[in-house]
């Protein structure tokens, strides 16, 4: 028995999407036929070449040097190393997180609650740290946070004698100044309770601001490590960084969108003009207040509650808002507020996440 293959129509037999398909092929072999010869007749070769080009423009190769790749001074630019997109590329501080960071939020009805509730957190930290290697250093800033840091006059059972106190930010100022931080922590805190006076490190009074940020950090550098401990990267581990936020979600003197803010090496840098007075400053830097154990922020009032939402809530610009930034490696942060400051924040929202991060406010 002969076996012929069947033809394009004979095919239109089969299944209802195989017929189609067929069709098709059908209809395509038989404009293939029309177009490859006026009577219809197949002719050998490629059928719709539109045009052939049997090489490039430069068989050998684009030459090394043309136009685009000159850059302005004459030079030829440099070819690329890159492995491909996103491939060995090195994360930016300045660039959205998605980890998650050990944060926490407690919430107090007034501002004595907020302050007793730092004092019972510092405390614990405290006690861990006495415990673990027989000191406990604290970075402090001003503000709000002098008030809060009257409390500790009255807690029990801290050994105070095993502290070291610094300053995450300093206003360069006497110390007799009303500006300075110094002053305001002496009266309010220092004067009240046991720490040896060479364990507290006030900024050196009357150099320029940036011999003042070598001052400080030289002094911290001379810090034993048993007393500090270093990171693996170098950086001062502090048992507990006293945090506060500006209207514009500054922390220390480390401003929105400032250079500061990208600084990797540094401990402390000298600020010359900041945004608010007085204008000359030192700061710890970011890479510093990241290795602590704790971070702790304290905002009340309701002053506070545009921006505490802004900055829970609100994921903004990177650099743009300093205090989302504060995000320690091997530590955790925990916000401490009152019912004013906290009253436009959406908690029982957080969980929905067409909702959060960001809200309508």
């Amino acid at each position: 028995m002969r076996c012929t293959a069947p033809g394009p129509r004979a095919l239109l037999q089969a299944a209802p999407s195989a017929r189609r398909v067929a069709a098709r092929a059908a209809d395509r072999a038989e404009a293939d036929t029309a177009a490859a010869s006026p009577n219809g007749a197949s002719e050998s070769g490629p059928r719709y070449v539109i045009n052939e080009i049997p090489h490039t423009r430069w068989p050998k190769g684009i030459p090394p040097v043309m136009g685009a790749h000159l850059m302005p001074s004459g030079v030829v630019a440099p070819i690329s190393t890159s492995g491909g997109a996103g491939v060995g590329n090195v994360p930016h501080e300045f660039q959205y997180h998605t980890e998650v960071t050990d944060a926490g939020i407690v919430q107090f009805v007034h501002f004595a609650g907020a302050a007793q509730g730092l004092v019972a957190q510092v405390t614990d930290a405290s006690r861990a740290a006495i415990a673990e290697r027989g000191a406990f250093t604290v970075a402090v800033s001003g503000g709000s946070m002098i008030k809060a840091l009257a409390e500790f006059a009255t807690a029990p059972d801290i050994d105070f004698a095993k502290w070291w106190v610094f300053y995450v930010d300093e206003r360069n100022v006497p110390h007799s100044s009303d500006d300075s931080t110094h002053k305001g922590v002496q009266a309010g805190f220092l004067s009240k309770v046991p720490i040896p006076a060479a364990q507290v490190f006030a900024i050196h009074e009357g150099l320029p601001v940036d011999r003042a940020a070598v001052n400080y950090e030289g002094r911290m550098v001379g810090v034993s490590p048993a007393v500090l401990p270093r990171n693996a990267a170098g950086f001062p581990v502090f048992d507990c960084m006293l945090l506060g936020t500006g209207p514009d979600a500054h922390i220390a003197s480390l401003f929105p969108n400032s250079e500061h803010l990208a600084e990797k090496k540094a401990w402390v840098l000298p600020v010359s003009v900041s945004p608010k007075p007085p204008p000359e400053r030192i700061t710890m830097t970011l890479p510093v207040i990241n290795a602590a154990k704790l971070c702790l922020f304290l905002a009340t009032g309701a002053g506070k509650a545009e921006i505490v939402q802004r900055i829970l809530e609100c994921q903004a610009l990177p650099g743009a808002m300093p205090a989302q930034l504060v995000r320690p490696a091997n530590g955790k942060v925990i916000w401490l507020l009152d019912i004013e400051s906290s009253e436009n924040l959406r908690i029982p929202q957080w969980e929905n996440s067409k909702l959060f991060p960001r809200t309508e406010i």
